[in-house]
């Protein structure tokens, strides 16, 4: 089975910098806050991240909340006297006012990615920055691609009702990016269909959840009301992929009991199962890049994200938000 990597993605290398290397004499410390290392994205984006910073000479420690906000706010507390830039991936929004706080008290560097903060507190301090793949855009992007295949495959109207029976597996609800994601598709698909029905289940971006938000689904109103399946993740849409592999669907061969799956991410497992012909497509989050601009924003000396966006080759905005493009990745 054959796939294809957007030439976006060989656009995204050309243009991307080079990552800046600190003296051995100058090497730099960052402290790094993970929400749950349990979750496969974050740990192979904390893979990436430890790389990089060796190849940087970048000392980094690490923190993992295990999914739990009062303990992220206590491992940043209990660092802040050690005058190293933050690097967090929080679990809650909510806690962005007090994570701030306390990095503009003690002076020091903040980065914020893959999870938003509240947007309008980065404006209150200059040393507050945000990295992430660009939600909405990716969303577009997912119905671009969905939009392709319905044109080239009639056929998806399985049950031949003149409906095209749609579940949307979203992140968790106070997510900003489950609804950036699941917003930006829906529009742009009923820009183009009016016949596509849809049912949202919350998969929470974890395999398990929504593995059973489908099994119930499947057992309540059976696999024919199932034509198509839009994840906000590829966890969640390798979950997905587990109970229509139960139900004999997508299990290689495109041609029979073959519904197609759209995730976000571009994790190994969802490429390699795009590679076997049983996940339709999905989206390249580029976390090398993201890496590569968090750790830069991290040890940089500059504030002004004018020169921080010429630094980075990237667009830094006005509010500290950085944004990396995504790459498609579908089956052919």
């Amino acid at each position: 089975m054959k796939f294809r990597l957007s030439h976006l993605g060989m656009l995204a290398f050309l243009l991307a910098g080079s990552p800046v290397t600190v003296n051995a004499d100058e090497q730099k410390s960052l402290d790094v806050f993970y929400y749950a290392l349990t979750d496969q994205y974050i740990a192979s984006f904390k893979n990436d991240i430890d790389s990089l910073a060796r190849k940087m000479n970048i000392s980094l420690e690490s923190f993992d909340a295990n999914n739990d906000s009062g303990t992220q706010e206590l491992q940043i507390a209990n660092t802040l006297s050690n005058n190293k830039a933050k690097i967090v991936n929080l679990v809650r929004p909510e806690i962005t006012e007090s994570v701030i706080e306390n990095c503009k008290k003690n002076n020091l560097r903040v980065i914020f990615f893959n999870r938003q903060p509240d947007i309008k507190l980065l404006d209150g301090y200059s040393k507050a920055w945000y990295v992430e793949g660009d939600s909405m855009l990716a969303g577009q992007m997912q119905a671009e691609m969905i939009i392709s295949y319905i044109k080239a495959n009639p056929q998806i109207d399985r049950n031949k009702d003149g409906r095209i029976s749609t579940i949307i597996l979203n992140g968790p609800e106070d997510h900003q990016a489950t609804y950036l994601r699941t917003s930006a598709v829906t529009v742009k698909l009923f820009s183009e269909y009016n016949n596509i029905d849809i049912t949202k289940l919350c998969g929470n971006f974890d395999s398990l959840k929504a593995r059973g938000e489908l099994e119930n689904y499947v057992i309540n109103n059976g696999i024919d009301k199932v034509e198509l399946i839009i994840s906000n993740n590829d966890a969640m849409a390798l979950g997905a992929l587990s109970v229509l592999n139960n139900e004999g669907f997508n299990t290689g061969n495109k041609k029979k009991n073959y519904i197609p799956v759209f995730g976000i991410d571009g994790v190994e497992p969802a490429i390699q199962a795009i590679k076997e012909g049983k996940l339709e497509g999905t989206l390249v989050n580029d976390t090398k890049e993201q890496a590569r601009a968090i750790l830069e924003l991290a040890v940089a000396e500059e504030q002004d994200n004018h020169e921080l966006g010429k630094k980075l080759n990237l667009k830094v905005w006005e509010n500290g938000t950085v944004y990396i493009p995504y790459t498609k990745v579908i089956n052919k």
